[in-house]
C-alpha cells in the first residue's frame, strides 16, 4: 500500500490558496466512517512527512492537521514543523485541564491552533485565548449567527475560516460577513448564467489545449489559434526565448516557435499558458485541481491497460471543472467547443458514455472528497488495486504542483 492523503484548500479573501487541510485516506478497507481519529491522524503525520514529504504536499503552504484529546495530551505535535502545521482540536475535545495544559505548551512552542467545526461559543470557550483560527461549521448556523459567531472571535484577534462553503452564494455571503479563510467545493459550483457564451478568448485557450492532445500534432493549426491571440502569441515567444529553454537566438515567428518546441514542449506550453487564463478571474486552486484530475485519471488509463485512450482521459479530467472556470453550464461549454462525444458522455456522466473515461473521472473526485467510503470500489471499477491508484493520485498531485512552479 503506498502511502496518500488527501489535502483540501483554503482559500483567503482574494480565493488564492494560503493552506490545505490535510486528510486521511484509507485504501485498504471499505470504512472511512468508522476509522479511529487517533490512527488517521498518525497516518496523516507519517505520509506527510515521513513517506512522501512536507515540501511535496504543502509547498509552501501551511497543513491543518486534525487532532484528538489522546494525541493533543500525548504531545504527538512536538515532531511536527511549528512554522507550517496548524492544530485543528477536533470539536468533541473536550476543554478539561490536560487539553488546557497541552494547547498552553503548543502556543508556547511556537504551534497555531485551530478550534474545528464551531458552531457555538460555550463549547469551546476555555480554549479561546490559544487560538489563532476558528473554523464555523456553516450548515447549521444562521446567517445572522454566522456574524455573530465571526464577530465574537475577531474581537479576540481570531481569524475566522468558513467551512463547508459549498456555492458562489456561500462565499459571497460570508465574505461580507468578514470572514478571512474559506475552505469547501464554492470554487467548482459557480452560478450558471443563462445565455451566455464563451468568451473569445478562452475559447482560444481550449481549442489550443484540444490541439494539444491529438494523437498527432498539425503546427499549421496552432499557428492559426496563436495569430489570433495576441497575448497567447507574447506567452509563446516568451516561453520560447526563456533561458529554461536554452534558445541562442531570439524566435520572432510562431510557426518557427512551435518547430522549435517540439511535440513534448508544445503540450506543456499549451498547458502552461492555457490553464492559468481560463481561471483568470476565478480561484488559482482550480487549476491544480483540474492538472490532477486530468494527470491522474490519464496515469489511471495507462496503468489499467488503456494506454490508447491516455489522452482522452487527460482531457476528461481537464475539462471536468470548465463549468467553474467559465461560470457557463458544462454541456453548453462543450458543445461550443465540439469536444469529442466520448470525453462530453464521461463528464456529464451520461450511460452512452465511454464507461472507463467515466470510471477514471469518478475516481480522481472520490479521492478529493473529505471522506472515502467508496473508494474500494472504484478502485475495483477500473482493474486497480488501491495501493496502485493512492500511489498514481500522490504523483498527480506532484506533477500539477511542479508544473505551476
Amino acid at each position: 500500500m503506498k502511502a496518500v492523503i488527501g489535502r483540501q484548500p483554503i482559500l483567503d479573501r482574494q480565493e488564492h490558496t494560503v493552506a490545505y487541510e490535510l486528510l486521511f485516506r484509507s485504501g485498504t478497507e471499505n470504512r472511512y466512517d468508522g476509522v479511529d481519529g487517533n490512527h488517521a491522524t498518525t497516518s496523516v503525520i507519517s505520509n506527510t512527512f515521513l513517506e512522501i514529504g512536507m515540501q511535496r504536499v504543502l509547498g509552501p503552504r501551511r497543513g491543518f492537521i486534525n487532532f484528538t484529546r489522546d494525541l493533543l495530551v500525548e504531545r504527538k505535535w512536538e515532531s511536527l514543523p511549528p512554522g507550517q502545521v496548524v492544530i485543528e482540536v477536533l470539536e468533541d475535545v473536550p476543554a478539561d485541564r490536560q487539553v488546557r495544559e497541552a494547547c498552553e505548551a503548543m502556543k508556547l512552542a511556537g504551534y497555531s491552533i485551530a478550534l474545528d467545526d464551531v458552531t457555538a461559543v460555550e463549547p469551546v470557550a476555555d480554549l479561546v485565548e490559544f487560538a489563532e483560527f476558528a473554523k464555523l461549521d456553516l450548515p447549521p448556523l444562521s446567517a445572522a449567527r454566522r456574524a455573530q459567531l465571526c464577530s465574537y472571535f475577531h474581537s479576540r484577534g481570531i481569524k475566522v475560516v468558513a467551512e463547508k462553503v459549498e456555492t458562489e452564494a456561500d462565499f459571497a455571503s460570508t465574505r461580507r460577513q468578514g470572514f478571512d479563510y474559506f475552505q469547501g467545493y464554492f470554487f467548482a459550483k459557480p452560478e450558471l448564467v443563462g445565455g451566455q457564451r464563451v468568451p473569445s478568448s478562452k475559447t482560444a485557450c481550449l481549442q489550443l489545449i484540444r490541439e494539444a492532445h491529438r494523437p498527432e500534432l498539425d503546427f499549421s493549426r496552432f499557428e492559426s489559434i496563436v495569430r489570433q491571440d495576441l497575448a497567447l502569441a507574447r506567452k509563446l515567444l516568451q516561453f520560447v526565448n526563456s533561458a529554461a529553454m536554452g534558445s541562442r537566438h531570439p524566435v520572432n515567428d510562431i510557426r518557427q516557435a512551435f518547430t522549435y518546441l517540439g511535440e513534448a514542449n508544445i503540450r506543456r506550453w499549451v498547458t502552461l499558458a492555457a490553464m492559468p487564463a481560463l481561471a483568470a478571474d476565478r480561484p488559482t486552486e482550480l487549476v491544480t485541481q483540474s492538472l490532477v484530475r486530468a494527470r491522474f485519471c490519464e496515469l489511471a488509463a495507462d496503468a489499467t491497460g488503456c494506454r490508447s485512450k491516455a489522452s482522452a482521459a487527460f482531457l476528461t479530467g481537464l475539462f471536468s471543472l470548465l463549468d467553474a472556470m467559465i461560470g457557463l453550464p458544462l454541456e453548453s461549454v462543450l458543445a461550443e467547443l465540439a469536444v469529442d462525444r466520448q470525453i462530453v458522455d464521461a463528464i456529464l456522466n451520461r450511460p452512452s458514455g465511454d464507461g472507463s473515461l467515466r470510471d477514471f473521472l469518478d475516481l480522481a473526485k472520490e479521492l478529493e472528497q473529505q471522506g472515502t467510503p467508496k473508494l474500494d470500489t472504484a478502485c475495483k471499477g477500473i482493474g486497480a488495486d488501491s495501493g496502485k491508484v493512492c500511489g498514481m493520485y500522490v504523483e498527480a498531485m506532484v506533477w500539477a504542483d511542479q508544473l505551476q512552479c
